[in-house]
């Protein structure tokens, strides 16, 4: 196709390949600056993953039953504008959008820093890059009230109370932040990527260790800890960078906004995105009642288990300034695997990165262009109800011969659709899935592509809502909550707690299990109490590969190679359960989590609830991961309450302000898999929320303050340790380019390096791909944000060394896998790094550069 083509192909894609239900897209100004690229990613093959029943992969075919999504009905708004006299369509609002980088420092627990966290198992100790992390920030005000909100979407699995607590101490601590921004107007979400560090504050595994623990001991306990979970203790270094870039994003957001006094519309439309997501979980799902499920059926006649809705606002200014794109869309981003070694911001991060490169985003730091007030677009992708929702759409599906037995099935590696190198003996295991974030981060931002700058003006004021509610000892009494959480087709024993009240929190037997998309040691499904609607025990144990059995062995890694020792997980959960259930009845603590067979206290934690307003918009801050069923109870609910004042759409904005894993549906619940198990407060958990939430949402239909809630406070915990190096000859090229590549070819280039945890090059790059201009300067053309170029760091390990934080004989590594659209020309990759041969002299700067090599042959249009 040529780029004429391609460049009037996206215009129709962009204008006209979405349906939205009657929204008007008149007046939109939105255009991609790079229409071509944007063409590309549109009609990349990528996009067809999933949407035929057969999969093949390398000419093999695993799967002939996948069943493709069908289009179904859409939550779309209700048609109400009632309520808004006075801020009304045509007076838009002020708003401004910022990015900052959250990348946190490679090494994991060895070297004293934090491991990734979101899979648990097996240990995930970060040496290297994939793409940075990134905090992105909006800022919207109504200029016929002057209430503002500012909303965070940030690279990280989780947030934590603690991260909170700084980021509004940062925020009260700025005389000009301070004047706009207090506890109820700032919203942050996390995107739930598995593939971050973390140690800035969310729940652990095992408990931490008191402050002034001797460091060797810490170190010791780190260690231990870090080789079998993929948790590690508070992080100073990392809670610092994520902490400050969150800050930073919110400071350019508010400066874009300030520099913009004129008032624009914010478009929302509603898209469906198919064959991007999956329920991971369909065995709890229908659980549910027949009535309920039956609500939600595609055009091929089957129920749709997992949300398909894509919710997007267009931020573009009346002179056609793109300012930015907010979405949400309900799935895991854990594409990158549990074997995975690199930081990734995962699919969401792909697609807005992706997003941002056809804008020409800037990631300068500030006093370089950055934080100027100027626009800047930002593309954020950010979570929405996704407890049940995963990516690897082939993982439940029969063989090709149609068998589903236990060893039977898709193999796992093939669950994406893709050939990701998947055994620890092969090379680039460690290097995570990176075609299959390819692949569904494509998909995401192919559908923003589509929606940019269509829908309907938002009409209303911005309003907003917290409180801090304690989800251990919250007693159901709200009617229309207990009417919305119990159906007459399904046995009563369901319902028969009363009263009906949530518990201290505490995690069941099948949290251990994993699920789909993350396969633990023990087995889920087993309950105190047979009272699960619907038969699912031996589907569980004797269909769909076996994903419900546990993974069969236990494993502890050193380096790439994990030990392995075979582990039955069905015959320890069946032994454990009864054990637990029977401790559980004795603790009046847990006697209220029903079937759940209770086997650790949860961290303790205050549930922040939060309502943001946008016109006709309401945005649900919620801390947990929200199953399917359960999210749309919760916005049906709130949207209900909110409607007498014009909110006609509710969208959920997953896992904000605090992390406090899982909330299902009272019969989802009763089967007791990973999310049941998970879902920590009890039974009544999702019914408690909705009541809560709705406390919430009456106060803003009556114009008071929110319910008086609880509070909390969080303790840091002790500085990280400095880590030095040996003495080298730093940027020495230990591994140099070839003289000619081709595209599509990968170019690998060694350096000997100091330890890169002593500088993060935030809103920098330890890497540089750069092209020769006709004028003999040099352009950047990639940096280590860009997935097609992975930074790697590699030190040789020893006890004694270790423990002394000293790293020696480091090596940085660049692999660029050259993009097809790469033009012919002069190329060469510079590292830069830090050395630090004493802990209190300040990092000495180096620099390595390779060999000038040739780019040989003819670009195509797409990468």
């Amino acid at each position: 196709m040529t780029q004429a083509r391609l460049a009037r192909f996206v215009r129709l894609a962009i204008i006209g390949g979405v349906s939205y239900a009657g929204m008007a897209v008149a007046g939109s100004t939105a255009q991609v600056t790079d229409e071509v690229g944007a063409a590309c990613v549109i009609n990349d093959p990528l996009n067809a993953i999933g949407t035929t029943a057969e999969m093949a992969v390398d000419g093999i075919t695993y799967t002939r039953s996948h069943r493709p999504d069908a289009p179904g009905p859409l939550e779309l708004p209700i048609g109400s504008q009632a309520g808004v006299a006075g801020c009304g369509v045509g007076q838009g609002y002020r708003f401004g959008s910022g990015l900052y980088d959250t990348t946190g420092p490679l090494g994991g627990t060895p070297v004293g820093h934090s491991d990734l966290v979101g899979h648990v198992l097996p240990t995930q100790v970060p040496n290297g890059i994939h793409t940075r992390l990134y905090a992105r920030a909006f800022a919207v005000e109504s200029p016929c009230n002057g209430k503002r909100v500012m909303m965070v979407s940030d690279d990280h699995a989780f947030p934590a109370g603690l991260l909170r607590q700084e980021i509004m101490a940062k925020i009260s601590a700025d005389p000009v932040l301070s004047a706009f921004y207090g506890s109820e107007n700032v919203m942050i979400s996390s995107t739930h990527t598995h593939a971050a560090p973390g140690g800035y504050g969310e729940p652990g595994v095992l408990p931490q260790l008191p402050n002034g623990t001797p460091q060797a001991a810490v170190d010791v306990y780190k260690i231990l800890q870090g080789s079998v979970f993929s948790v590690t203790h508070f992080d100073a270094d990392n809670f610092r960078i994520v902490s400050d870039g969150i800050v930073q994003a919110i400071r350019r957001a508010h400066a874009n906004l300030e520099a913009n006094p004129q008032a624009d519309p914010i478009r929302m439309s509603v898209g469906e995105l198919l064959n991007a997501n999956r329920s991971r979980n369909p065995l709890a799902y229908r659980q549910n009642a027949p009535s309920e499920r039956h609500r939600y059926m595609d055009a091929s006649g089957n129920e749709i288990d997992v949300d398909k809705r894509f919710l997007q606002l267009s931020f573009v200014r009346g002179n056609g300034s793109a300012v930015g794109v907010l979405n949400w869309f309900g799935v895991h981003p854990t594409a990158m695997g549990n074997h995975n070694r690199l930081i990734s911001s995962d699919t969401k991060g792909s697609a807005s990165l992706g997003f941002e490169k056809l804008m020409g985003t800037l990631y300068h730091p500030d006093g370089e262009g950055g934080g100027n007030g100027m626009d800047n677009f930002v593309a954020a992708f950010a979570q929405s109800g996704e407890g049940d929702a995963m990516t690897e759409l082939f993982a439940l599906d029969a063989d090709a011969q149609g068998r589903d037995a236990p060893g039977q099935g898709v193999p796992y590696r093939y669950r994406f659709g893709t050939n990701d190198p998947f055994e620890f003996d092969e090379e680039g295991f460690a290097l995570g899935e990176r075609k299959a974030v390819a692949a569904y981060g494509t998909k995401q931002l192919s559908q923003a592509l589509k929606q940019f700058g269509q829908g309907s003006p938002l009409a209303g004021p911005v309003d907003y809502r917290l409180f801090y509610v304690d989800m251990s000892a919250v007693t159901v009494t709200d009617p229309a909550v207990l009417n919305e959480n119990e159906f007459p087709e399904l046995p009563a024993a369901l319902y028969a707690d009363s009263p009906k009240r949530t518990c201290k929190a505490g995690s069941g037997l099948a949290f251990t299990a994993g699920a789909a998309n993350g396969l633990g040691a023990l087995s889920s499904g087993y309950t105190c109490q047979d009272i699960a609607p619907v038969p699912y025990f031996d589907d569980a144990r004797n269909r769909y590969n076996g994903m419900f059995n546990g993974q069969g062995y236990l494993a502890v890694y050193k380096g790439n190679t994990p030990a392995v020792l075979p582990f039955d997980g069905v015959a320890t959960s069946q032994f454990l359960a009864p054990i637990l259930c029977a401790a559980k009845a004795s603790n009046p603590d847990f006697s209220c989590q029903g079937e759940k067979p209770v086997l650790a206290e949860f961290p303790a934690e205050l549930a922040p609830l939060q309502i943001m307003r946008i016109g006709n918009l309401a945005i649900l801050g919620v801390p947990w991961e929200v199953t399917t069923m359960a999210a749309r109870r919760l916005r049906q609910s709130v949207l209900e309450t909110l409607a007498p004042i014009g909110v006609d759409t509710v969208v959920i904005a997953g896992i904000s302000n605090a992390y406090l894993n899982y909330m299902t549906t009272r019969e989802e619940y009763s089967a007791q898999l990973y999310e049941g198990a998970s879902t920590v407060h009890g039974p009544w958990q999702l019914a408690a929320a909705m009541q809560e939430f709705r406390r919430l949402a009456q106060t803003m239909v009556k114009g008071q303050p929110a319910p008086e809630g609880g509070t909390q406070t969080f303790s840091k915990g002790d500085p990280s340790p400095i880590t030095v190096d040996l003495p080298a000859l730093f940027g020495a090229v230990l591994s140099d380019a070839r003289a000619v590549y081709t595209q599509g070819s990968t170019v690998d280039v060694t350096w000997q390096a100091g330890y890169p945890g002593n500088d993060p090059k935030t809103m920098s790059s330890y890497l540089y791909v750069e092209r020769r201009t006709p004028e003999g300067t040099w352009e950047t053309v990639a940096t280590d944000k860009d997935p097609e170029l992975v930074f790697l760091w590699s030190w040789s390990q020893s006890p004694a060394l270790t423990l002394a934080h000293v790293v020696d004989s480091s090596k940085a590594k660049a692999i660029w896998t050259i993009p097809a659209n790469t033009p012919a020309g002069v190329y060469r990759i510079r590292h830069e790094g830090v050395y630090r041969l004493l802990a209190a002299q300040n990092p000495t700067p180096y620099t390595g550069v390779s060999r000038t090599f040739l780019v040989a042959g003819t670009a195509s249009a797409c990468p």
